[in-house]
């Protein structure tokens, strides 16, 4: 999938800093060129915090062979714990529709 941007923004956000979230193009439905509610997220340690926008979203973390190591769906706006024995530089992709959000996360 194209992305928007080249480069994938805010790659270590600190615990009062958002994740920053780049949209992919949609390979159908929805229009890449109508303006898109970004979800938000904050990671504090192993804490991903789920902020606005989230809700109905699956959450995935992929690792640098792309394989997924990490997946949940999120009912309600909070706290996701993620797994301890993880650590390193992870791809984040959320998807809410037919649209896909990819950023980076360091654990």
């Amino acid at each position: 999938m194209a992305l928007f941007s080249a480069a994938i923004l805010n790659a270590s956000p600190g615990p009062n800093d958002p994740i920053i979230l780049v949209p992919t193009i949609p390979t159908h439905g929805d229009d890449p060129r109508s303006p898109v509610a970004l979800p938000v997220f904050y990671l504090d340690g192993y804490t991903l915090t789920a902020s606005s926008y989230t809700v109905g979203s699956t959450v995935e973390l992929l690792d640098e062979d792309d394989n997924v190591v990490f997946s949940t769906y999120i009912y309600i706006e909070g706290d996701i714990q993620l797994p301890t024995t993880l650590a390193g530089t992870y791809t984040i992709e959320v998807t809410r529709g037919s649209m896909t959000f990819i950023g980076e996360i360091e654990l």
